[in-house]
């Protein structure tokens, strides 16, 4: 994979860093972005030192402007992206409908849905007349169902994985495919809220049949099969990796 250029949103931590390491560990020259600058720069500072190509670039992914001006950089730096992993998410407050805010829906949308819309529409073309192209969109299991006091959460997981399918009827023709991830609880900031919920991990391994969370590496590892040599053939497709919490009743409504 020592020829292709990945783009990742939210990378400066997390299941991004994980996936930044791994591709670049395949070859793949990376864009790590990060609203954190100093966090997307270490880890592309130890992709450097391992021996492989990186550039950190702080980028606010619900801006138009900040997508252009990472996605040209990169451009300029490496070549043409073929390879684009959005993400970057935010999970927002614990409460009902009635009590989100405009600032907190439009913060957690911009974040998690019009990033993927930003980055996509600018890249498709491009990766169209490249004949090539693959797009991995990090959802949720709770893009899959309701979740009381997530609604805007859950609303823009939704709103990914529709629009993964979209992307994958539209483009598919042209050499670019377009898949989802939906990681259940992982050991990240964003999948253990113990600061909001301070049972949250007793809740969620009492739920999950492997009685464990997942490592970020473990879905790292996923979005390499689908950007790799062997995942030409899926598209549009929506990944579960979940321990199992989702394969019974009752899954995780009550967290």
């Amino acid at each position: 994979m020592d020829k292709h250029v990945a783009l990742i949103s939210g990378a400066g931590r997390g299941i991004g860093a994980a996936t930044a390491k791994m591709l670049a560990s395949e070859g793949v020259a990376v864009g790590v972005l990060d609203v954190l600058l100093d966090e997307a720069e270490a880890v592309a500072q130890q992709i450097r030192d391992a021996g492989y190509q990186a550039l950190a670039l702080k980028c606010d992914v619900g801006l138009r402007e900040d997508v252009e001006n990472a996605i040209s950089t990169v451009e300029k730096e490496f070549g043409p992206i073929t390879i684009l992993v959005n993400n970057a998410g935010v999970g927002g407050p614990f409460h009902r409908v009635d009590q989100v805010s405009d600032d907190e829906w439009e913060w957690i949308m911009n974040t998690n849905l019009k990033s993927v819309f930003l980055f996509t529409r600018n890249l498709l073309p491009k990766m169209k007349e490249q004949g090539f192209g693959r797009i991995v969109n990090i959802a949720s299991i709770q893009g899959l169902y309701g979740s009381a006091h997530s609604s805007t959460y859950v609303a823009s997981k939704h709103g990914m994985i529709g629009y993964t399918k979209t992307i994958a009827a539209e483009w598919g023709e042209h050499g670019i495919t377009c898949n989802a991830i939906c990681p259940g609880y992982v050991d990240t900031a964003l999948g253990v809220q113990t600061d909001k919920i301070s049972d949250y991990m007793q809740r969620v391994l009492a739920k999950s049949p492997v009685k464990r969370i997942a490592k970020p590496e473990e879905i790292a590892a996923l979005v390499r099969h689908l950007v790799g040599p062997h995942g030409g053939y899926i598209n549009g497709s929506s990944y579960v990796i979940d321990g199992g919490i989702t394969s019974h009743v009752g899954i995780t409504s009550d967290l």
